[in-house]
């Protein structure tokens, strides 16, 4: 596979990295339910481009292959032999299931337009009855954020019936 390199603002970067940045996490670790009796429920996550930088993703069955490999190596245990059900999912995979914009995890955009006082609020400008939670809307992205946002969101719903 021949990577895309292109460059943004003087930056160059490759889609397809030899060393992918990845966050794993075994929640059946602290949670027992989440997998049958002796496995485990390993979850990857890998930042990566949206749509409009990358529109095809056919190569995620080889980045995902990438990742499970060095992560094997950096614990000494084969996960691939010992996979019994893998789920990957890419930006394409988040437009189409939740009408994520452009297939980002990370809200609208994640550029100085989308940050700070410039996210958009939570509660709609037109219809008063209307808010918003997530990565979109006030304070952010990540999870962090979005906890805030649904926070912030109910008590401003508390607030304002308790106004009117």
């Amino acid at each position: 596979m021949k990577p895309y390199n292109g460059s943004k603002i003087g930056l160059s970067f490759s889609i397809f990295p030899q060393k992918p940045y990845y966050y794993a996490n075994v929640l059946s670790k602290s949670d027992s339910t989440c997998a049958p009796d002796g496995c485990e429920n390993v979850f990857i996550l890998c930042p990566v481009p949206d749509l409009r930088f990358k529109k095809d993703w056919d190569d995620k069955e080889e980045l995902a292959k990438t990742i499970i490999e060095d992560l094997s190596k950096r614990i000494d245990f084969d996960l691939t032999a010992n996979t019994l059900v893998k789920k990957i999912l890419a930006p394409d995979d988040w437009a189409n299931m939740l009408n994520l914009y452009k297939g980002s995890g990370l809200g609208l955009a994640h550029d100085i337009n989308q940050v700070g006082a410039f996210r958009p609020k939570n509660k709609d400008e037109h219809f008063s009855n209307l808010y918003y939670v997530g990565a979109s809307t006030t304070p952010g992205t990540g999870l962090p954020m979005v906890v805030i946002s649904s926070r912030l969101v109910t008590e401003r719903i508390l607030n304002d019936t308790t106004l009117s």
